[in-house]
């Protein structure tokens, strides 16, 4: 299963987002041989927390970050329960950041390597989360509220004022709009980009300009999308930033329209057995 997993063509490369398109593609996949997982979810203060912004962060080996590290409010990944010497085991699915082979749930956690992590293992069905500022004291003061109407998850009490997190399945927009297929194409899009334009100049004097240019479009996942998913403009990539890299903008568009038609059509085969 892990080599098939492997093999799949799935964007592990570029780190900086999409580990819950990852994830659930895998989940497909997996059903798809009769295998079925849940997913395990971790949140950095920063997503729970309105005081705290500590994130989970990693030194980017690649350096392909505009900022050195790749930084993460939470992750998620597939887990599936495997019996060994007698014992059943949780053990998770992370090709990037264990390639060589499923890992215990404990042995991944600890890689991120960040305090005050909290961790929810879930059906594999749900897609990802909304985070709002609503304290648990508002919802819980409106009793007449329908059943229907309430978050799947309720944090503690003393988690007041900060953020609640409610997961969706992917249905409706996300299924609609193809949020899987779109943020795989924008990794390995970014990837792409990665290994043919910024790696061969890296250590250039004479391309160092450049270089921070690159890793401000292609390593920040924001911009990335917004330029090539959105076709549209931010503060960093304003229209000066565009007219002047307009030509390698224009020759992705076209490379990432490619990797999307490529997962729409991946997609559509592993949903058809689910």
């Amino acid at each position: 299963m892990f080599a098939a997993i492997k093999e799949s063509g799935l964007p592990f490369g570029y780190q900086q987002a999409n580990c819950h398109n990852i994830s659930h593609y895998i989940r497909l996949l997996l059903a798809s041989k009769g295998c079925y997982c849940a997913k395990i979810w971790v949140f950095a203060p920063v997503v729970y927390s309105s005081t705290n912004s500590q994130q989970i962060s990693f030194i980017d080996k690649k350096n392909s970050s505009p900022t050195g590290t790749i930084d993460w409010g939470y992750h998620v990944a597939p887990i599936i329960q495997v019996k060994i010497n007698g014992k059943v085991r949780k053990m998770v699915i992370d090709v990037g950041l264990f390639p060589n082979g499923i890992v215990r749930y404990r042995t991944w956690l600890a890689k991120l390597n960040t305090q005050k992590l909290i961790y929810l293992i879930m059906d594999s069905e749900w897609y990802l989360y909304n985070s709002s500022m609503i304290p648990n004291a508002q919802l819980h003061a409106d009793n007449n509220e329908s059943n229907e109407n309430q978050p799947n998850v309720k944090l503690p009490d003393w988690f007041s004022d900060k953020h609640i997190t409610d997961f969706f399945k992917y249905e409706e927009d996300a299924l609609e709009q193809h949020w899987i297929e779109k943020g795989l194409a924008v990794n390995e899009t970014a990837t792409t980009f990665y290994d043919a334009e910024i790696k061969p100049i890296l250590d250039s004097e004479l391309h160092q300009e450049l270089v921070t240019d690159y890793k401000m479009l292609a390593g920040n996942v924001f911009n990335f999308e917004t330029v090539f998913r959105d076709n549209n403009w931010n503060y960093e990539m304003n229209n000066d930033f565009q007219l002047k890299h307009q030509d390698i903008i224009s020759k992705y568009r076209e490379i990432y329209s490619l990797n999307l038609n490529k997962w729409l059509e991946k997609f559509s085969v592993v949903a058809t057995f689910n």
